[in-house]
């Protein structure tokens, strides 16, 4: 704005001073007319560019000087006498200047300075009304009214295309923002699903059933819905792994780590507890469904073939089951249910399911379920 005003001051009032120059040689105005003419309409717009530019706040300090200009063009045309097209002139572009950056509010502003001018003038030095101008004062002062209002519409497009310009560049760095947001979302995504599961299997990891078993042991709580938990473990893994190599023990490891992910519920979870071992957990299922659920895994993966078929043999699962149906007070205690269930499935000479019940606080029974593979 600064910079703009400078420019279009510098050019409208070199062609005012020589409208000027013309009335006053018309009128045979003195040496010192012509000294404060030259101060006001040259040096003038100078001084004021450098008072805004470096003003803390130049945009305030512009709309002084945009002030300042119409109060002294008030005083100019009464001084002169109010020549009709000077008069106007002076007038008019003040108007149009203020009017630009506060609107019609502006534009009265402007009259009333310049009202205050010229009542000064008239003040100090009496009231002169000769409104008459020569023929070429009065074809310069439309001269310059006209290259005014050019100056004024280039600069109002200059800054109608700037503004749209960065508004274009405002909206490209709002979608690539917009585009490095969601590319840094999705990567935090794939960063939350990498950390909440097993690289080997694929299967959620027990950093992620660590918070899912407490959500959903406290939903189940407030809904009164049970919670069933399938503690798994791989018989004799140790043998595979010391006959076969660890390779192929880690393809035992994602066949069956497959086989669990078969028919699940969308509610249920399927883990890799750690090692061998893998952990279901399933919202909402009594205890006798969970049974039938960790039976149907076990015979399901004892079949012939079913898992790698390099090891020559079927691979057996031990499995204890334990629902929060049987009382467990927090999800550790559920776990500690379903690993001791898992320990009797183990001591009943494995392949086999067990569901962990207390009949009273102090007695803990196991029932042992082993159906044809």
């Amino acid at each position: 704005m600064v910079r703009m005003n400078h420019r279009n001051r510098t050019a409208s009032w070199w062609i005012v001073f020589a409208i000027l120059a013309l009335h006053f040689h018309a009128h045979g105005q003195g040496a010192v007319a012509w000294v404060l003419m030259s101060l006001q309409f040259l040096i003038y717009p100078h001084v004021v560019y450098f008072v805004a530019r470096y003003a803390r706040d130049p945009f305030k300090a512009e709309l002084n000087n945009l002030r300042l200009d119409d109060w002294c063009f008030g005083l100019w045309a009464a001084w002169l006498g109010f020549p009709l097209w000077v008069s106007y002139l002076l007038v008019i572009c003040g108007c149009i200047n203020l009017a630009a950056f506060r609107g019609f509010r502006g534009a009265l502003e402007a009259v009333a300075l310049s009202a205050l001018g010229a009542a000064l003038s008239v003040a100090v030095f009496g009231f002169r009304f000769e409104p008459d101008t020569t023929m070429p004062v009065t074809a310069l002062s439309t001269a310059c009214l006209t290259v005014y209002l050019l100056l004024f519409a280039r600069g109002a497009y200059t800054r109608a295309v700037t503004l749209s310009e960065t508004r274009s560049k405002l909206q490209k760095s709002e979608l690539a923002l917009q585009s490095q947001l969601e590319a840094v979302q999705a990567l935090q995504a794939q960063l939350s699903e990498q950390a909440n599961r097993d690289p080997l299997t694929g299967l959620y990891n027990r950093r992620y059933l660590n918070g899912a078993l407490s959500r959903e042991f406290d939903r189940g709580a407030q809904a009164g819905k049970p919670l069933a938990v399938l503690l798994i473990d791989i018989d004799h893994f140790k043998q595979i792994n010391d006959q076969f190599g660890h390779s192929i023990g880690d393809r035992v490891l994602e066949d069956v780590a497959a086989l669990l992910q078969v028919n699940v519920r969308p509610g249920d979870i399927v883990c890799r507890y750690g090692g061998e071992e893998f952990l279901v957990l399933l919202p909402e299922m009594d205890a006798g469904t969970a049974l039938n659920r960790a039976e149907g895994y076990r015979a399901e993966i004892s079949m012939p073939g079913a898992v790698n078929a390099t090891i020559g043999k079927p691979v057996t699962l031990s499995i204890g089951v334990a629902c929060t149906t049987d009382m467990a007070a927090n999800p550790q205690q559920l776990i500690d249910q379903a690993d001791e269930a898992l320990y009797q499935a183990k001591l009943g000479g494995r392949n086999r399911c067990v569901l962990y019940t207390s009949a009273a606080s102090t007695a803990i029974d196991s029932v042992d379920v082993r159906l044809p593979a």
